[in-house]
């Protein structure tokens, strides 16, 4: 791994901040103060619940964010810092999609190339990419106008693709990505009813069970305040389920906020669309909604946040690729997790504004970087309910990944003033608390050391803190708690 080489520099510039951050914390004022408990009953997510996407267009020359930070393109699966700090956060799923998906052609040896295209061989390279990381690949088959004959999908592309997968494929396929939206993509003519997108998910289904590969769809997008956009002209993923889809994965795709390049936008990109309590509660909204719907018409599908991010179309720099996007982004995590999604696809890995990893000449982690790794690090798949938290702090709690019997909880602090937790009958615990300079700053400190100095292979060897330092948990920044012999928890 390609460490920055002005270490010195690095440790200078520690000393200074940390000094900062402690002159930050007391000119605070008095904390607030917050009494936190967990509860019964508890919820389950996937063992497998964290994942990343890698955009389609990362592969190709097709369309993508312009002026965004991105690495060169088609991606280079072989760059040894982009398989390190991959192997690092070690995420469950890596997706191979976005709305360039529905624009490729799967080409062969010999075949008229028709726009933006992918061969076998980098498939295979993805393929390769995912299993060196750990994680299962996840790929957006094209259900597009190239795939459509009068409007009618035809399935020799999935075939093409099914061909080129291994025999003992380890993961997913989704069909098709935000169709709801074919009308602006692609354009009026090409708009489908979800009805018949139903009747087409069952047919691409057929070919893809003698392999007992999952499918997941519709992979449409949600909007904040209106839901899916002109749904009723359109419809939407409820006529999906309501025609008989059941898809053995749900998939839905949801952005709190929307950067300048989207045009049409019902939430701008800043700081208090992304941090604002009724973004919490919106998103929260929406989950719950679809865990009806599933209920009501499809209760074997699984339930996927298949993909998201801080702001649509490519992310906003300053604000999405900052360390203050982390405090929505562990809220957004924790909210998934309890009201339905076994999954949730992070976009993206790399390229545009809302990278997890950002490349100048090479790679190094954005903000969001180090709260998922600590999240993968720490929460398992059984969640416990927590009351107490209010206004701009969240607080979620699952049992640990790794330790029986140890309940791990976060807090997250989304407002400027530090607040006092109170943990009522806790005899032990350690934590450790993630902070910055400020909401737009791209460090991230760990217990005051910079995230990069420390060996995140280890985490036993991270900073964690005794209950005897237990401190007020200063404004903006977020505190991982470790918590043993919780019955929640037990063996």
């Amino acid at each position: 791994m390609a460490w920055h080489r002005r270490r010195l520099i690095w440790g200078v510039l520690l000393l200074f901040v940390g000094w900062l951050i402690g002159v930050a914390v007391l000119s605070q004022g008095q904390s607030r103060q917050v009494t936190l408990i967990w509860r019964e009953p508890s919820y389950r997510v996937s063992a497998d619940y964290l994942g990343v996407a890698i955009d389609a267009a990362m592969l190709t020359e097709g369309e993508w964010w312009a002026n965004s930070d991105s690495p060169p393109r088609p991606l280079d699966f072989s760059d040894s810092d982009l398989l390190a700090w991959t192997a690092v956060l070690q995420p469950a799923w890596l997706r191979l999609g976005g709305t360039e998906a529905d624009k490729l052609w799967l080409a062969e040896t010999g075949d008229e190339p028709i726009g933006p295209h992918l061969n076998r061989e980098q498939i295979t390279e993805f393929l390769s990419f995912a299993q060196a990381v750990g994680a299962k690949p996840f790929i957006t088959a094209n259900a597009g106008p190239l795939t459509r004959v009068d409007n009618q999908w035809q399935p020799a592309q999935l075939q093409r693709l099914l061909s080129w997968l291994p025999q003992d494929y380890p993961g997913a396929l989704e069909w098709g990505n935000e169709p709801g939206a074919y009308w602006l993509i692609f354009g009026r003519a090409h708009q489908i009813p979800f009805a018949q997108l139903a009747d087409e998910y069952r047919h691409a289904r057929q070919w893809i069970q003698p392999r007992s590969i999952p499918l997941a769809g519709p992979a449409n997008a949600f909007w904040p305040e209106i839901g899916e956009p002109l749904k009723q002209v359109f419809g939407s993923s409820k006529d999906f389920l309501a025609a008989g889809a059941k898809p053995d994965i749900f998939t839905w795709h949801y952005y709190p906020t929307q950067s300048s390049r989207c045009g049409v936008k019902t939430e701008g990109a800043d700081w208090e669309g992304l941090l604002d309590t009724e973004t919490v509660a919106e998103f929260e909204k929406r989950s719950r909604i679809i865990q009806r719907w599933l209920t009501q018409y499809s209760p074997d599908s699984r339930q996927w946040l298949g993909e998201t991010g801080p702001a649509q179309c490519g992310g906003k720099a300053k604000l999405t690729d900052r360390f203050g996007a982390s405090l929505w982004w562990l809220t957004q995590l924790g909210i998934a997790a309890k009201t339905g999604n076994e999954t949730i696809i992070r976009q993206s890995l790399v390229g545009g504004d809302y990278a997890l990893l950002r490349y100048h000449q090479q790679y190094s982690p954005n903000p969001d970087f180090w709260a998922s790794v600590l999240w993968q690090q720490n929460m398992g798949p059984v969640g416990v309910p927590v009351q107490g938290a209010r206004d701009t702090l969240h607080a979620f709690a699952h049992c640990h990944a790794r330790l029986p019997g140890t309940l791990t909880l976060v807090v997250i602090n989304a407002g400027k003033q530090s607040v006092k937790i109170n943990l009522p009958n806790v005899a032990s615990l350690t934590f450790m608390d993630v902070t910055s300079l400020q909401l737009d700053s791209r460090f991230t400190f760990v217990e005051r050391q910079l995230a990069e100095t420390l060996n995140w292979h280890t985490p036993d060897n991270l900073p964690w803190q005794a209950k005897a330092q237990w401190r007020a948990l200063p404004g903006y920044s977020y505190r991982w708690v470790l918590i043993p012999n919780v019955p929640q928890c037990g063996d």
